[in-house]
């Protein structure tokens, strides 16, 4: 059989790479290892509406709840700061199952034919091999996610380092409508997100969003920061800190991934009639936990690329959620650093502390790391363009 496309992966970026190009006229396949779009996805998740809506028809879109708040936690085994932020733009809380699964159709619907329960196993030549036998293609789109086999078999990227990655691990809390709106004081789909960070029991950071009738909370822990401490239980901690959000729900989901720090343009993001795409090249912003908009964006140009190898790679560099994660990755480097990490929660923990008490006099520590904060001041600015 044979097909212009062959899209690996029915994540957000594979969907809509495969909606795109079925939309202009390429004969497309799907081809997905789980039983279902979203079934192999960890995720908050939380989107921004402009991510979405650039590449795609947002009619539909199967949000959870829309955010009105964000708190923002600094937390030491001494003291924390809590910040409230009302986003500027529209955020919603979405349940990756259900995202995933709506991008899926909206590619079947321009054309594309979408095969689940089907794991490639090679891509040889112009022939795409299946576990069900292969299929030729004229282009295919790899977009695996982080553990992305098919792409290191191509050398087109190498297996992550310890100090490139980062452990992902979610729980998803069942409850209903009405006990989440009680719990976070909210009303009707108005929802809350949290981002925390931490330094305590191990460097980690944090997240909890709401659902329509679930909380899903969960962790990030930097591999390289991992010592005698095993991730789940930096979760378990976690938890145990939010133990009047979750009391008496039943724990509905519980999954992990490998959130990729490194990537693009040092893995390649297409060689001749293969194109990378998403957590597969490392297109993840840590420094805004938003991993879905630059891989949607990856898609679209992948797809809108196909037979022009440096023309994609020039798109992604010039596409701007994709190019504050390159400019980062240096920066993104320096904070991962168990000391850095600890450093800058810790001075901002005692920043506010000291400003709410009247006494600035314990920041005198931090005037000895004063040419580290300059540096990082520096990589910084380059981040903000």
């Amino acid at each position: 059989m044979k097909f212009d496309v062959v899209v690996v992966g029915a994540g957000c970026s594979g969907s809509v790479a495969a909606l795109n190009s079925a939309k202009k006229g390429y004969k497309t396949l799907l081809v997905e290892r789980g039983p279902e779009p979203g079934s192999k996805n960890v995720s908050g998740a939380m989107i921004r509406e402009s991510d979405i809506s650039r590449f795609v028809d947002i009619d539909g879109l199967p949000f959870e709840k829309v955010v009105k708040s964000v708190k923002l936690v600094f937390s030491t085994k001494a003291n924390s700061v809590e910040l409230r932020i009302r986003p500027r733009d529209k955020l919603y809380t979405v349940s990756r199952l259900k995202f995933d699964k709506w991008l899926a159709q909206k590619a079947e619907q321009a054309g594309a034919l979408l095969v689940t329960k089907t794991t490639v196993t090679g891509v040889e030549g112009n022939k795409v091999i299946t576990e069900r036998g292969g299929v030729e293609a004229d282009y295919v789109i790899l977009s695996e996610g982080a553990n992305a086999l098919l792409s290191m078999s191509l050398g087109m990227r190498r297996e992550l380092k310890p100090e490139e990655a980062v452990l992902g691990l979610k729980e998803v809390y069942s409850m209903t409508r009405d006990e989440v709106n009680k719990r976070f004081g909210l009303q009707g789909d108005d929802g809350e997100a949290w981002r925390v960070i931490s330094d305590n029991p191990i460097p980690f950071a944090g997240f909890v969003y709401t659902y329509k009738d679930s909380v899903s909370l969960g962790v990030g822990v930097p591999l390289s920061n991992v010592k005698g401490l095993k991730p789940y239980e930096v979760l378990d901690s976690f938890r145990s800190s939010l133990s009047e959000l979750v009391k008496g729900s039943s724990l509905r989901e519980y999954s992990a991934k490998v959130i990729p720090e490194n990537g693009f343009p040092s893995f390649k993001a297409c060689n001749q009639r293969v194109y990378v795409t998403g957590d597969a090249i490392g297109l993840v912003d840590p420094l805004t936990f938003n991993g879905i908009g630059p891989a949607i964006a990856s898609g679209y140009l992948a797809s809108e690329n196909l037979g022009q190898c440096e023309g994609y790679e020039r798109a992604l560099l010039q596409e701007e959620e994709v190019s504050r994660i390159v400019r980062s990755r240096t920066l993104v480097k320096e904070l991962l650093k168990e000391e850095n990490f600890k450093f800058y929660v810790n001075l901002i923990v005692d920043l506010f502390e000291g400003w709410s008490s009247g006494d600035l006099s314990k920041l005198k520590y931090y005037k000895s790391n004063l040419w580290a904060m300059l540096r990082h001041l520096t990589l910084g600015l380059g981040v903000v363009g």
